[in-house]
């Protein structure tokens, strides 16, 4: 009686190790089931390029001769699923040059803040394809004094994430970004619509930390 006794306390132990077992295994899927190898969680991007600008005053319908100098981008945000990622960019192009004309020394910009979005046609793949709009601002600082022109644009681009390690890839990308603004004059009449674009070809790191 008493060996009955053990061998089905020893048989109910183990029941309920095992099933405890059974649900641990199951919080941790919960908690992160994602191959280490997917896009997931925050993602960080730092590139460098050569932007070419050019702009347009209408009714003009042909932009200017393109200035090709360095550009910059700062891209983050987060991972939906392993098909879109959101997040914001910040990217600029200067110039900087001594003018004859003023005798003086100008700094030439164009530069952005945006909400992006990139998606990934194939799951296992690093191309990604990019859009977004925001914040735009085009100008000239000539000997300190700063002339600019606030006003919306757009940015579309494309890139390919190639592995370096686990959690960092090499990006190269493709991207043009668009400005338009229309200022009054002194005396609050409506100047015709400037536009200004940015082309660029560049490079970036991105760092995916992941959770």
């Amino acid at each position: 009686m008493r060996s009955r006794i053990v061998g089905t306390a020893l048989a109910l132990a183990l029941s309920v190790a095992a099933v405890h077992g059974a649900e641990a295994q199951r919080r941790r899927g919960l908690v992160d089931v994602t191959p280490s190898s997917e896009r997931r969680g925050f993602w960080l991007n730092l590139g460098l390029g050569a932007g070419t600008e050019s702009s347009r005053l209408e009714p003009a319908t042909e932009y200017t001769e393109g200035l090709t100098k360095p550009t910059f981008n700062l891209r983050l945000g987060g991972t939906v699923n392993p098909y879109l990622r959101l997040g914001g960019e910040i990217t600029g192009w200067t110039d900087s040059r001594y003018d004859a004309e003023v005798e003086g020394n100008v700094r030439s910009y164009l530069g952005g803040v945006f909400m992006i979005g990139q998606i990934y046609p194939i799951r296992t793949a690093g191309l990604f394809l990019k859009t977004g709009v925001g914040l735009t601002r085009s100008g000239e600082d000539v000997d300190g004094t700063d002339l600019h022109e606030d006003g919306f644009g757009w940015t579309v681009g494309a890139g390919y994430e190639i592995r370096l390690s686990r959690s960092l890839y090499l990006t190269p990308t493709i991207d043009l970004m668009q400005h338009r603004s229309q200022i009054r004059n002194d005396v609050g009449e409506l100047l015709p619509t400037f536009h200004n674009r940015l082309l660029t070809v560049g490079v970036a790191l991105t760092l995916q930390p992941g959770r």
